[in-house]
């Protein structure tokens, strides 16, 4: 495969859009409402919202293209917080999304190491991330990863508020 790693720019707004949409429900639709995937997916995927995050100094989004398709990107969050790593310098992964029919081709290994390759050269002392409960492969491809379990938090889909594990790796 010949594909790069990148970081975002404007012109990438689309494309982020619609793989984090179609990502998204391909992993959760079968365990949430149909309005509740709705009302998530027009919070949190609209364009305008990809604009304004990409805008955000704290925001860093990093992409996997392959031959000038985005088929694979991760969303970082500088100094980004939660519980149990309040007073240390932080960065969230908050959203990690590779195209399904993509999967198993160790895309989701180089997309990791590239992000924690680029914590480490920016001085975060931690990386985290909230994971769903029930999303058994993610938790067991973190704990590959040298993810470790923090705490909970909960996150809200829709109407519906659910429990997060949240995970930690520590980078120095």
């Amino acid at each position: 495969m010949n594909f790069k790693f990148r970081l975002a720019h404007f012109d990438d707004v689309a494309a982020i859009r619609q793989l984090s949409e179609k990502t998204f429900r391909d992993t959760y639709s079968e365990h949430n409402t149909p309005e509740n995937m709705e009302q998530h997916v027009e919070k949190n995927f609209a364009l305008q919202q990809i604009e304004k995050e990409l805008k955000q100094i704290d925001s860093q989004y990093i992409i996997i293209d392959l031959n000038g398709e985005i088929i694979a990107f991760s969303k970082l969050v500088k100094n980004r917080s939660t519980k149990g790593l309040e007073e240390k310098n932080v960065v969230e992964i908050e959203r990690f999304y590779i195209d399904k029919s993509l999967q198993g081709q160790q895309l989701g290994r180089k997309l990791m190491d590239f992000c924690i390759e680029w914590s480490i050269e920016n001085n975060f002392e931690i990386i985290w991330l909230g994971v769903w409960e029930n999303n058994a492969n993610a938790i067991k491809f973190y704990q590959k990863m040298g993810f470790e379990f923090l705490g909970k938090h909960s996150f809200v889909l829709g109407t519906e508020v659910q429990t997060d594990f949240t995970m930690k790796r520590n980078l120095k």
